[in-house]
């Protein structure tokens, strides 16, 4: 059964759609990261190429999440010089607020990240070896995330890729900065994919 988006944008041109990845590529040790490709599984399900985008790192990073968090902060903060009172503030459970502490730390300003409790010491020592202050919510992830939007104010700025009722813009544009995976892909196959499987969701 096929469900067609009805929140996806037909009229978007296609400058538009390009506008993250023309940011990422004016960043700092942007480089595409690879497509892969994997005969093992092409075998396994009777396909002629499986390939897939290899996303180990990114900026220095270990996940595609500062693609979201870059472009989400660029349009939350506007363009450099930032104001050094201004702080990012962001619920997680690991790659996404180590991916806000980094972007807090590019652009001069402080970060105070949020995590479950249960988040293991490693994922909490790379979020503070970024600068960031970590705040460990004696409570779920969804807990932690409540506590961000409690944190909200003027000089403290929620960078969530989660949203909840009147919070819907930020963690949009987080989602608008995960394109540049898929523009990369376009230039990367020849005659392009029939299929493309994405996996979501939090865990």
């Amino acid at each position: 059964e096929w469900l067609a988006n009805p929140l996806r944008d037909a009229g978007m041109g296609a400058s538009e759609r390009n506008e993250p990845l023309h940011f990422h590529r004016g960043l700092p040790g942007y480089a595409p990261t690879p497509l892969v490709d994997a005969p093992e599984l092409a075998a396994e399900w009777g396909v002629g190429t499986v390939r897939l985008k290899f996303e180990e790192q990114r900026f220095g990073l270990p996940a595609f999440k500062f693609l979201g968090v870059s472009w989400a902060a660029q349009r939350l903060l506007g363009e450099p010089p930032h104001d050094p009172d201004l702080e990012l503030v962001a619920a997680t459970d690991g790659n996404h607020g180590r991916a806000v502490a980094h972007v807090a730390r590019m652009c001069g300003l402080a970060a105070t990240i949020l995590v479950p409790a249960g988040t293991v010491r490693a994922r909490i020592e790379a979020i503070a070896a970024e600068g960031a202050t970590v705040e460990v919510v004696d409570g779920s992830y969804d807990d932690a995330v409540r506590r961000s939007a409690q944190l909200a104010g003027p000089r403290r700025l929620v960078l969530s890729d989660t949203s909840w009722p009147g919070y819907e813009e930020v963690p949009r544009w987080v989602i608008e900065g995960y394109a540049t995976i898929f523009l990369e892909v376009d230039e990367q196959s020849s005659g392009g994919f029939d299929v493309a499987v994405v996996p979501i969701g939090v865990g």
